[in-house]
């Protein structure tokens, strides 16, 4: 069945993004109780449920950052760099700043997954924006 004709909780954006912040919450969580392992039990807690909550937001709002910096009238090139490497910076910056401030042990093994995984899930989605532009436009100019 085509995407517009689609039904179901899943068809909402809200819903969409509510699910995999919470698919986010549980993977980042665990991520960093690992990454902590080798501390007490307190700080495994403090880690995973900061990592955790933080993922889940980025996860929300990277979306709508995606979109918002990749509009404009300039090529489609600089728009997908501009929402990337803006996205990027904002994510690497408030998730050490978070950890500094709340005094996570392994603030690099525990941030690092979701550096990697949301700078590839930002690449992708503003790739994504790209192809949807071509497709509406009916240029055949490809994708950077």
């Amino acid at each position: 069945m085509p995407t517009e004709h689609r039904t179901g909780l899943l068809a909402s954006p809200l819903v969409r993004s509510l699910c995999a912040a919470a698919v986010a919450f549980a993977f980042y969580a665990l991520w960093a109780a690992w990454a902590n392992r080798m501390h007490d039990v307190s700080m495994i807690r403090l880690a995973s449920l900061t990592q955790g909550s933080y993922s889940a937001a980025v996860t929300f709002v990277m979306t709508s950052l995606v979109e918002f910096l990749y509009r404009g009238d300039s090529g489609v090139g600089f728009r997908v760099a501009r929402s990337v490497a803006i996205t990027i910076i904002l994510l690497v910056t408030s998730s050490v700043a978070v950890h500094l401030i709340v005094g996570t042990a392994e603030v690099l093994a525990t941030v690092l997954p979701s550096w990697l995984f949301g700078s590839a899930y930002a690449l992708s989605y503003a790739l994504g924006l790209a192809r949807a532009e071509r497709r509406r436009t009916g240029s055949q100019r490809s994708t950077p």
